[in-house]
């Protein structure tokens, strides 16, 4: 995959998380979205061993690629 930042091809790898979620705003205190908030990607706690999100990095310019079709989201 070429990065669409500055055309380097980028590396393929995965995103080695525990909670995450991608929002509007900072989550201070809580990674609960409220009722009104929208979200793109939201990973829940694991039990057993972190969540391993595919991902593509781009060793030029670092920035990283996730395809958040598959994980929780209320964009729509």
């Amino acid at each position: 995959m070429k990065c669409p930042f500055c055309n380097t091809e980028m590396i393929h790898g995965y995103l080695n998380s525990g909670a995450a979620i991608w929002s509007e705003r900072k989550h201070k205190i809580s990674m609960l979205p409220d009722g009104k908030e929208k979200y793109a990607l939201k990973l829940g706690t694991p039990v057993m061993s972190p969540h391993h999100v595919e991902s593509y990095c781009c060793p030029k310019c670092m920035k990283i690629i996730i395809d958040s079709s598959e994980y929780e989201n209320n964009l729509e």
